[in-house]
């Protein structure tokens, strides 16, 4: 294990595969810790975010993208600078998704801390020579105990309309401005998403410690508990849908949501959080 700290908070993260481990303000954990089913805590989703209805193909050629992508299974990140609160790591691509994902990429990951907040900054960048389309999105889990509410700076209409992790429709018409333990129904492992999350800052009191999870790179918001009775929740800023259940195209460039690179082109995605 890892970690960057300073007089306020520490931050214990793996780099191979990179994913955040544990967040602590003043000794106060504020990430899940696998005390249920679910055996993560902060995975990174790319270059697809949640489920597909089929395989995806580039250019009429099939790919062997599965849910939540590969992200999670990059092995050759490099440290390019390291302090005590501040921790620079990048990958490049060369060939080894290649057979899955036909594009050449850059990854750099900048984790540091500032006084109070800790800052999670992703840039992608394009190698290849033609455009490359990508998704990217967090899947952190928050603990989220009995007296933990969650809220909004202004209410947010989210739908519930899946069927296996699939899309059935977006209309949005679920309003959501504070959940608490107990709520909303999050039975059978529910999740409510929108397409219009507008960069609201979500302030999140998990029965012992009040924080604010702050972006502006982010259009797409899942909420998901494992179930009405666990003790965590994940908030989770996405670039990217799952599929539609009955989808039209197969090419990736027409995934709900997908971004879009110009060779040689990147970009930020940043997250914070502010204790």
């Amino acid at each position: 294990m890892n970690k960057i700290f300073n007089d306020e908070i520490e931050v214990i993260f793996e780099i191979n595969p990179f994913e955040i481990k544990s967040v602590k303000k003043s000794n106060v954990e504020i990430i899940y810790q696998k005390s249920s089913e679910w055996k993560k805590n902060w995975p990174i989703l790319f270059p697809i975010c949640g489920n597909l209805s089929g395989n995806l193909e580039h250019n009429g050629k099939p790919l062997k993208l599965e849910r939540h992508g590969f992200f999670r299974e990059i092995r050759n990140w490099k440290v390019t600078e390291q302090s005590k609160s501040r921790v620079i790591i990048e990958y490049i691509s060369n060939n080894d998704f290649y057979h899955i994902y036909p594009f050449k990429f850059k990854i750099i990951i900048e984790l540091y801390l500032i006084k109070n907040n800790l800052f999670l900054n992703i840039i992608v960048k394009n190698l290849e020579h033609e455009t490359m389309f990508f998704s990217l999105g967090h899947h952190p889990g928050f603990k989220f105990f009995n007296k933990a509410n969650l809220r909004f700076d202004k209410p947010i209409l989210f739908s519930d309309k899946f069927e296996k992790g699939l899309i059935v429709s977006l209309n949005k018409d679920i309003e959501i401005k504070e959940i608490t333990h107990k709520s909303l129904d999050f039975n059978n492992s529910k999740s409510y998403i929108t397409d219009n999350y507008y960069n609201e800052d979500i302030i999140l009191n998990n029965g012992e410690i009040e924080f604010k999870i702050k972006t502006n790179d982010f259009k797409d918001l899942v909420l998901w508990r494992e179930n009405n009775d666990c003790d965590f929740i994940c908030i989770e800023h996405w670039n990217g849908l799952p599929d539609m259940k009955n989808k039209i195209s197969k090419e990736l460039k027409d995934k709900p949501e997908v971004l879009n690179l110009e060779s040689n082109q990147e970009r930020n995605f940043l997250l914070q959080i502010e204790f």
